[in-house]
């Protein structure tokens, strides 16, 4: 992928590494609770990238829930004494998502995806995360699984408090920018142009034919398809900024 982008295969700038990084989460169980850098703490800690994310709401069960941010008060002293005794979660929101809904999670932001979220995740290149509670879970050796608390504290925006809302008409961030696509809208080029298959046969229409996409398929328009235009199913398109 990163070659066709630089080669300008792709359009947009293509310049350095391919600007962003793509993944679903079904996640069968509540993740844990976790926190990314921003850059200044980065600079501070000496290592780690930041890393701002969104999130698109695909699928859910009834019960799901996403909790995403904290409650005034918190601060480095709380999260360390939360996570040791078991009561981070009564620190954080709780969103119950509808389907389409669309989240902005800056670095430093407190967060975790709760049992019964499909989520389509557009993230900034970098797998810096900390841990700061994991509910209780063993590691394969046994033991519980690795937390970051003292990395966490430092990385947590703490004059940022409150909920997050959605944002269902799109999302732009650092480097990426999100948001669904309109039936019938036409998606002209030569900007980069990623397209995700979201429910049903999506079906995708351009110079360069015709392309079915079935729930959860990915694919990149290249600038001599044209405009792309979305005539059936439901579709996320992602793109620079």
């Amino acid at each position: 992928m990163g070659k066709l982008w630089r080669a300008g295969i792709l359009g947009g700038s293509a310049k350095g590494a391919f600007p962003f990084l793509l993944k679903w989460i079904d996640a069968a169980q509540n993740l844990s609770v976790q926190v990314h850098p921003p850059e200044a703490t980065c600079k501070q800690l000496g290592y780690g990238r930041p890393k701002t994310e969104a999130w698109y709401v695909a699928a859910l069960t009834p019960k799901a829930v996403l909790m995403m941010g904290h409650f005034p008060g918190f601060d480095a002293p709380t999260l360390k004494l939360a996570a040791s005794s078991g009561t981070l979660g009564k620190w954080l929101y709780e969103t119950r998502p509808r389907e389409g809904d669309i989240f902005f999670l800056e670095s430093g932001t407190v967060h975790a995806i709760g049992d019964g979220c499909l989520l389509l995740e557009v993230q900034q290149p970098s797998d810096t995360t900390f841990r700061i509670y994991d509910w209780g879970r063993m590691g394969i050796d046994g033991a519980p699984r690795q937390l970051h608390l003292d990395e966490a504290a430092q990385s947590v925006n703490y004059a940022k408090h409150g909920a997050l809302k959605s944002q269902r008409d799109g999302v732009v961030g650092p480097c990426f920018s999100m948001r669904p696509v309109t039936l019938g809208e036409q998606i002209p080029g030569p900007q980069l142009r990623v397209f995700v298959a979201d429910r049903g046969q999506v079906h995708l229409h351009s110079a360069g034919g015709r392309v079915v996409l079935q729930r959860g398929d990915v694919v990149v328009a290249e600038p001599q398809d044209g405009a792309v235009t979305l005539e059936a199913g439901s579709a996320v398109l992602l793109g620079e900024p």
